[in-house]
């Protein structure tokens, strides 16, 4: 399952739409969504924020997650979902339950951006530090990467398609 560019190549919107009877699924910021029949599954706006799809193409069981920042803090109250070490461990673990397996599961990273700015400042590397630790994470769940767009300084959206594992990305996120 190969992106057909690389990060320096990204088209620079979506093109092709949706199937007319296919769902659309939206997935926030420190949020994520598991599907087994097909949604389109979309996450806008991956800055420094990382979105990570999940598919295993021997049960057609797809997931993706908006993640935020790398690591949680003990004792955070915030969604687990919102950080790459334990947000991909939920994902994997609903996808599991749907009978995903790690030997059939792929992953696609898109976004981790350096979109520069007052903000860059702030995050300090943080869209490099989400691409490490989801890495480590999807390495120590023994699922293999296949396919990155990241990094670089635009947003980018993730379009994933949930029956056939089929990412288009978008860098003009501009509305």
């Amino acid at each position: 399952m190969d992106l057909p560019y690389s990060t320096d190549e990204l088209p620079t919107a979506f093109e092709g739409g949706y199937e007319s009877d296919q769902h659309v699924c939206q997935v926030a910021i420190g949020e994520y969504e598991v599907t087994d029949s097909g949604e389109r599954l979309v996450a806008y706006g991956l800055g420094s924020c990382l979105g990570v799809a999940l598919f295993d193409e021997k049960e057609s069981i797809a997931g993706l997650i908006h993640i935020k920042r790398p690591t949680a803090p003990s004792g955070t109250t915030s969604s687990k979902a919102t950080f790459a070490d334990t947000g991909i461990r939920m994902l994997f673990d609903e996808m599991q339950s749907n009978g995903a397996t790690a030997r059939h599961t792929e992953a696609i990273l898109v976004g981790g951006a350096d979109t520069g700015g007052a903000a860059s400042a702030v995050n300090m590397g943080i869209g490099e530090r989400n691409i490490t630790h989801a890495k480590q994470t999807l390495d120590t769940l023994d699922i293999a990467v296949s396919n990155t767009a990241v990094g670089g300084e635009k947003p980018m959206s993730i379009h994933f398609d949930g029956g056939s594992g089929e990412a288009t990305i978008e860098t003009d996120c501009t509305g």
